[in-house]
This record gives C-alpha cells, sequence and structure tokens, in this order.
C-alpha cells in the first residue's frame, strides 16, 4: 500500500513537471543566450532556423528520455499492427476534422474573421522559416504535444470523460494568442474539439504513437494546403 503510493506520488510529480516545462522551457535558451549577450533579433534567417529547430529538438530529445520505457512499450504492442490500428481511428479523425470545420463556420459568423490569432501567426511563420515550421509542425509538436496534453493527463487522470475533456481544453487553450479577448477563446473552441479526438483516440488505443501519427498527419495535409495555396 505504502509503494503504490509511493509510485503514484512519483506518477503525479514527474508529470506535472513536465506538463509545467513545456510552457517555461522556451525561456532558457533565451536566458543562456542573454548572459552570453547574444541576440537573438540580430540573427539571419538561416541562423534564426538553426536557432529554432536546435532548441525544439533538444526539447523533443529530453521528452523522449524522460518517457523512454513508456515509449518503447508502446511501439513494442503497435509491432506487426500499426496500419491497421491507424486505419481503425481515421473515421473518429475525420468526424473530428468535420466538428472543426463547423465550428470554424460558426465562429467565424459570429465574431467576423475566420482566422485565430494562433493561426495568423503560423502561416506568417511559415513565409519566413519554411524549415523550420515543417520540423516544427509536422515532428516537433505531434510527438512533443501528444507527451504533454495527452499522456501525462492520462498518467494522472484515470476516468475516461475527464481525461478528453481536460486534456481537449487545455491543448485548445494552448493554441490562445494573446492578447487575449472573447473573440480569440472562441476561436480556439475547434482545437479543443480536436484536442478532446486526439484524447478519445489515445484513450481508446491506449497507445501514444496513434495520437501521435493521426496529428502528424493531420498537421501535414494542413501545412501542404498553405504551401500549395501560398
Amino acid at each position: 500500500m505504502i509503494d503504490g503510493k509511493k509510485n503514484m506520488k512519483k506518477i503525479i510529480l514527474k508529470n506535472s513537471f513536465m506538463f509545467f516545462f513545456y510552457f517555461v522551457y522556451g525561456i532558457i535558451p533565451l536566458t543562456i543566450l542573454y548572459m552570453l549577450n547574444i541576440n537573438t533579433n540580430n540573427f539571419n534567417n538561416l541562423e534564426k532556423n538553426i536557432y529554432l529547430i536546435s532548441t525544439k529538438l533538444i526539447y523533443l530529445l529530453f521528452a523522449i528520455l524522460v518517457y523512454r520505457k513508456e515509449l518503447k512499450e508502446d511501439l513494442i504492442k503497435l509491432k506487426g499492427n500499426y496500419v491497421n490500428n491507424i486505419n481503425k481511428f481515421m473515421p473518429i479523425y475525420i468526424i473530428g476534422v468535420l466538428l472543426m470545420a463547423i465550428s470554424n463556420t460558426i465562429i467565424s459568423n459570429i465574431t467576423g474573421t475566420n482566422l485565430s490569432g494562433n493561426e495568423i501567426t503560423i502561416r506568417n511563420s511559415i513565409k519566413l522559416f519554411p524549415v523550420y515550421m515543417t520540423f516544427s509542425t509536422v515532428i516537433f509538436a505531434p510527438i512533443v504535444e501528444e507527451i504533454t496534453f495527452r499522456k501525462t493527463f492520462k498518467n494522472i487522470i484515470t476516468n475516461k470523460y475527464f481525461f478528453v475533456i481536460i486534456s481537449g481544453i487545455m491543448f485548445g487553450i494552448v493554441h490562445a494568442s494573446s492578447p487575449f479577448g472573447i473573440n480569440e477563446y472562441l476561436m480556439t473552441i475547434p482545437y479543443v474539439l480536436m484536442g478532446m479526438v486526439l484524447s478519445y483516440i489515445y484513450y481508446k488505443s491506449d497507445n501514444i504513437f496513434i495520437s501521435m501519427t493521426i496529428h502528424a498527419l493531420h498537421n501535414l495535409i494542413l501545412l501542404l494546403i498553405q504551401f500549395i495555396g501560398g
């Protein structure tokens, strides 16, 4: 009983730390550069891309290292059944896309805009840093965000509905842009819905690589549309 409580305490501490570390990590490289008297505003485009990719790559490797045992277990469970598992949950993902589209249409009519601040920032960043944004959108975000907003919550929250709702809401809120306002929060609803869908997929599949793959596929499609559409 005592060992069980100790293990649960370790699980809560580990996952809580990783969740909050996700939000503060960006300050660390900036602080180091500041101490070295290096201003990122003076970087040229290539240097900016290298800086952004390297800092995110370090965090990505750190997250993988922390969850290496759980990730290895999920990878073993997927062996020989990866494609079938992805296909099994694709209809749920399509429902999520439809929910996003419908909610976007409704919210656009209410707010008079069809783009959130986060979406505008992403589109501008794609134009300025296409290499970095490709890495960030298709590789970094699916892995790190699924660990941060799915795995950390599922390791702590046992109730399915509570997990799906909280995970989805937090996933949506993190995609809100400042300055925060009612319109900006309304524009996060589509993200909340997709976050809930990804949470449900993770819960039902009990494998983080399923939600990671679908998340990566979703981001890749949006990125390609942005590249093609200019």
